[in-house]
């Protein structure tokens, strides 16, 4: 088929990232905000990327995005769904992945989303030049070619204003954004992180270098426009890099860091610390893995990669001892304070890689009770798994952001342990991901 050529197709199903497959030339291909059922006419564009032309027979599963830029953002991937039908694409992505090895998990349900708009506390935006004017927005999927944004269904409205007021002080003060080509200009990314309980504020601007020109008159501005911002932090980062935060930071205003209460507790948040996005559907998240667990208040129990110590200060008071186990330095010593700030004094915490800690808990006949684990989208090491079989806690309850990964993470733990309930979490309305708590118990 010759490049750009238009064709009709009929859409046979959804891959695991949410788009389309269709048939050309008897090859499975996708194409981004098609749905099953759905007949469209379909442009094979020069890029090779296959896209919806026009939709001829739609689905009665289609809604009309409320977004300017979804085809191109990247950032939500379901918007053309209803919600239901959302649901249940999250729903049999898990079943599928755990097809493959042969698991057939019962789902007990899924928690949806109460707020499918606005939910994020969290946005981070690229500042660039283009046509003689400062823009701002997310890079386009799979490229690196800036999408201008001025609304956000998934942000809230003080994260948008204050992204237009910075916009408007750069113009008005002559603050240059940064040119990756020619390694110019002076501001690259703007992050703003926001408490849903406190309502605090953190904005942070990351720089190419310390120079900050107009930096009293930018920060007068902004605080006269937004006197309910909490704190605002310059963060340096000179490298050519597509990481967005560097080493260097300098606190401008405030303490440098928020707080913000999940469940009851409180929680320090600073520009570097990982919080989940989206407050409300993870104290439901936190509150189903203690209500899976079943624990009578004595137990002992291992918080594996433990991060800032959310999930650990949160159970400290439903368990007798918590052991949080966490290989990053910075987070351990954020998870040490967030302790203190709530008088837990039953949590002890590790800065050790779990792996090789469970392997000398298990030499030592150490008794454990359960292990909460919630890894990073790759999942845990089979030598970590195998810790777990070695030291043989009665109970696992396995916190996963990537089904693929737990399913197969899972499997490597059969027979010894074995799945009791699943629970789906919709913690990230929108697009395809999709939080999945695991209850196993040792056989």
């Amino acid at each position: 088929m010759e490049k750009s050529k238009r064709f009709e197709a009929k859409c046979l199903g959804l891959n695991e990232y949410g788009q389309g497959l269709i048939l050309d030339n008897k090859k499975t291909v996708p194409v981004a905000n098609l749905l099953p059922s759905e007949r469209a006419l379909i442009a094979n564009e020069a890029n090779g990327v296959y896209r919806v032309h026009r939709i001829l027979k739609a689905s009665p599963n289609r809604v009309n995005p409320q977004c300017g830029i979804y085809e191109r953002c990247g950032g939500c991937h379901l918007l053309h769904m209803n919600y239901s039908m959302q649901l249940e694409f999250k729903k049999d992505y898990v079943r599928e992945c755990y097809k493959n090895y042969k698991i057939n998990p019962k789902i007990e349900e899924i928690i949806l989303a109460e707020k499918t708009t606005g939910y994020r506390n969290k946005m981070q935006v690229a500042f660039k030049y283009r046509e003689n004017k400062i823009i701002y927005g997310f890079y386009e999927e799979g490229s690196h070619r800036l999408i201008p944004m001025s609304e956000c269904l998934v942000q809230t409205g003080i994260q948008l204003q204050i992204l237009k007021e910075i916009q408007s002080l750069m113009t008005k003060l002559r603050i240059q954004p940064y040119n990756e080509d020619k390694r110019t200009g002076i501001i690259r990314f703007v992050l703003i992180k926001e408490g849903f309980t406190s309502k605090e504020l953190m904005v942070v601007i990351i720089t190419n270098s310390e120079i900050f020109p107009a930096r009293s008159e930018f920060l007068k501005a902004l605080l006269t426009k937004f006197p309910q911002i909490t704190t605002i932090i310059q963060n340096v980062n000179s490298r050519k890099t597509s990481i967005i935060l560097g080493n260097d930071e300098r606190i401008l205003y405030g303490n440098g860091y928020i707080e913000d209460t999940l469940l009851g507790y409180k929680f320090r948040i600073t520009s570097k610390s990982f919080f989940q996005i989206n407050p409300e559907q993870t104290e439901k998240l936190y509150s189903k893995v203690i209500a899976m667990a079943g624990f009578t208040g004595t137990e002992t129990v291992i918080d594996a990669y433990s991060g800032v110590g959310t999930i650990g200060i949160i159970l400290s008071s439903h368990v007798g001892r918590v052991i949080a186990v966490e290989n990053n330095q910075q987070a351990v010593k954020a998870a040490i304070a967030n302790a203190k700030l709530n008088g837990v004094k039953n949590v002890h915490f590790v800065c050790d890689d779990a792996t090789p800690f469970l392997q000398e808990m298990a030499k030592n006949k150490e008794k454990v009770d359960a292990i909460i684990m919630d890894p990073p989208r790759s999942g845990a090491t089979e030598k970590f798994l195998a810790a777990i079989k070695e030291l043989k806690p009665q109970k696992l309850i396995y916190v996963s952001c990537e089904a693929a990964t737990q399913a197969r993470d899972i499997n490597f733990l059969n027979p010894d342990y074995q799945i009791q309930k699943m629970v789906l979490v919709d913690l990230f309305v929108g697009t395809y991901h999709v939080e999945t708590i695991a209850l196993l118990t040792r056989k």
